[in-house]
């Protein structure tokens, strides 16, 4: 029941694939995805050229773009970045 296992057991049945979800724990979400911090991360982190910003930041799109299409709720607060020079 976990972020993983959903979004398989989801995509299969939108493709009319009979599935089922076997979980190990007493209810969903109790491994690491309840972990999850809900942040929707920018990439600002990591260098313009590299897989990881090209990877979070086509990540960020779709995922706004798909709670949007769905009339999902959500906060987007931003982040201040301060620089310092020592």
């Amino acid at each position: 029941g976990g972020v993983i296992g959903l979004s398989c057991a989801r995509s299969m049945g939108l493709l009319g694939i009979s599935t089922i979800l076997i979980e190990k724990n007493s209810n969903i979400g109790q491994e690491t995805s309840s972990r999850n911090s809900e942040v929707i991360h920018s990439g600002i982190y990591y260098p313009s050229n590299a897989l990881k910003f090209k990877l979070c930041t086509q990540g960020r799109e779709l995922l706004y773009q798909y709670i949007k299409d769905r009339n999902i709720s959500y906060y987007q607060c931003g982040k201040l970045i301060i620089a310092t020079n020592k």
